[in-house]
């Protein structure tokens, strides 16, 4: 995987394996690229069985051998992942992460936050770790103040990363989505957080392209072959549509 670092935002992996072994191997793969950021889609282990502790003593194992920045995210089915998981089991599995894993970020579904405001408030009190607010929605889109009451919503978490991503029917919608994330961005970037605003399935691949637009910090590309139905490209796909579309930007 030839690594190519860019700017203004990082390349990250989400690593969808469902034993410890084959987990480790494909982030030795992916870290080839000391540029990227890993994502540990633990929701995936969490199915097959794995023990917390297990995978608490894999995340040790993977930040003794690597520099790269790990993202511990535990995905519910409802949110594209494979998880069932009631809230006071998913609030356990945060709880150990926050407190007894060494990942660099904690994705938190803010739906399951929003449950528990005062559980999640008092656990990230002392910010021991960077949290990632994140919400996915497979079912509708929003006008533009609904985006950005959205937003706000989100951003009022205890967190240093808003993430929000959507599928988008047409280019129209994915537009007015685009416009009302760059408008948040800069009111995030104003309090001092970060955002992650992607547009899922084919149309929505331009706001992978272009991060720039929306101020996103994390691009998201699949480690496995071929683009997925999120609209995630391989690393080569990426780098070749960005070239492209520099090409045509300034033209």
């Amino acid at each position: 995987m030839k690594a190519e670092k860019f700017d203004k935002f990082k390349i990250c992996y989400p690593i969808l394996e469902n034993n410890i072994e084959s987990f480790v191997n494909k982030v030795k793969e992916v870290c080839k690229d000391k540029n990227c950021i890993v994502e540990l889609r633990l929701d995936y282990l969490i199915l097959s069985g794995i023990n917390i502790d297990d995978i608490l003593s894999m995340i040790d194992l993977l930040k003794s051998r690597y520099s790269q920045k790990f993202i511990a995210t535990i995905r519910s089915k409802a949110e594209g992942g494979i998880c069932d998981l009631s809230k006071e089991e998913y609030y356990g599995f945060v709880e150990k992460l926050y407190l007894n894993s060494k990942a660099d970020y904690i994705d938190v579904e803010y739906k399951y936050y929003d449950m528990d405001n005062v559980l999640y408030d008092k656990l990230f009190e002392n910010r021991q770790k960077k949290i990632i607010v994140s919400s996915h929605v497979f079912d509708r889109v929003y006008s533009e103040s609904e985006y950005i009451d959205y937003f706000k919503r989100m951003a009022g978490k205890k967190c240093d990363v808003v993430k929000f991503a959507i599928s988008m029917p047409n280019k129209e919608e994915l537009f007015t989505y685009m416009i009302a994330a760059r408008k948040m961005s800069k009111l995030l970037e104003f309090e001092g957080k970060e955002c992650i605003f992607i547009a899922m399935g084919e149309v929505g691949q331009l706001s992978r392209l272009w991060p720039e637009f929306t101020n996103t910090k994390v691009v998201f590309l699949t480690a496995y072959k071929g683009s997925n139905k999120l609209g995630q490209f391989t690393y080569e796909k990426y780098t070749k549509y960005r070239k492209l579309l520099a090409k045509i930007v300034k033209n």
